[in-house]
């Protein structure tokens, strides 16, 4: 059984169609078919149930699914562990998080990291909180970065912390001079939210709802990176956690405005990695950088 075909299978069970596999491996359809066959016959049974609208795993597809993911782990830790003989010269680090810690922290670490170390290389996923979970559990990031509200089971957790909530305006918004808001000044201005399916919105409608009061959104969108020119363009508000924006330059475009709040307005934060497995060297070191530009965990 060829680690090409469990890569092929495991992407297709992934993406749900052949062409969206064919599409994210740069690889021809007909040759994923074909490695995917090959399989099958091998076994002697299917591994997908083809459905109208994509392909879905059997029971079999579920089985195989588990052990690829082992075997083409440990394919990789064979790699890795050659490479790890010329130290942190080479290597590779595969990083999920959510869209908060992509604009500004986690390029920030790997920006130093890289000074550090130009020959590792980086991959950085964007993804919602349950997904960054489930490709750490399954082997397909090394590094996961992503908010909770209850810690992982299924992860490692290297690292947990709670972070407040703020609120985030342009420099010349009438609350800019403030050195504290509460909920109920939110509600007098246009706000920009993230999603009600969002860990931000459940902490923020549970606090909301504490103390009475409504916020409608003007503006929602499940990217971030939208939200922010809205802000920084009008008198509308969005809130985040104290740590998204770090840079000189953040701190320039907006003004940052700590909450008053009935009900706490933390959400927690977790760095994830496979559970027992042994991280590469390369991991390890960057693991212990992006800690290290986290705010000290009082659970650590």
């Amino acid at each position: 059984m060829q680690t090409t075909a469990l890569r092929y299978f495991l992407a297709v069970a992934r993406d749900g169609t052949i062409a969206a596999a064919s599409n994210r491996l740069n690889v021809a359809p007909s040759a994923i078919s074909r490695q995917i066959a090959n399989l099958e016959a091998e076994l002697g049974c299917p591994l997908f149930e083809r459905r109208p609208r994509g392909m879905v795993l059997s029971q079999a597809g579920e089985l195989l699914a588990r052990h690829a993911h082992q075997v083409l782990l440990s394919a990789e830790q064979v790699v890795t562990e050659i490479q790890e003989l010329e130290g942190l010269r080479r290597g590779l680090v595969r990083i999920a998080t959510t869209e908060a810690f992509a604009i500004d922290l986690v390029p920030g670490v790997i920006t130093a990291f890289h000074a550090r170390h130009p020959g590792i290389r980086f991959e950085l996923s964007t993804l919602p909180p349950g997904l960054v979970t489930q490709r750490v559990a399954q082997g397909e990031a090394d590094l996961g970065l992503t908010f909770s509200l209850e810690p992982s089971v299924d992860t490692a957790v290297a690292y947990r912390a709670s972070l407040d909530m703020v609120a985030l305006c342009a420099p010349d918004h009438p609350l800019a001079v403030r050195s504290l808001i509460g909920l109920s000044d939110l509600a007098a201005y246009p706000v920009a939210l993230l999603p009600r399916d969002t860990t931000l919105r459940t902490v923020l409608d549970a606090a909301c709802a504490a103390e009475g009061i409504a916020i409608e959104p003007v503006f929602t969108s499940n990217v971030l990176s939208a939200i922010l020119p809205f802000v920084r363009d009008t008198r509308g508000l969005t809130l985040m956690s104290s740590i998204v924006l770090q840079g000189e330059g953040w701190r320039d475009a907006f003004r940052v405005l700590p909450i008053r709040s009935d009900r706490s307005l933390a959400r927690g934060i977790e760095v994830q990695t496979m559970r027992d497995r042994r991280l590469p060297r390369a991991v390890e070191a960057f693991l212990a950088a992006l800690v290290a530009a986290l705010p000290p965990s009082p659970e650590r």
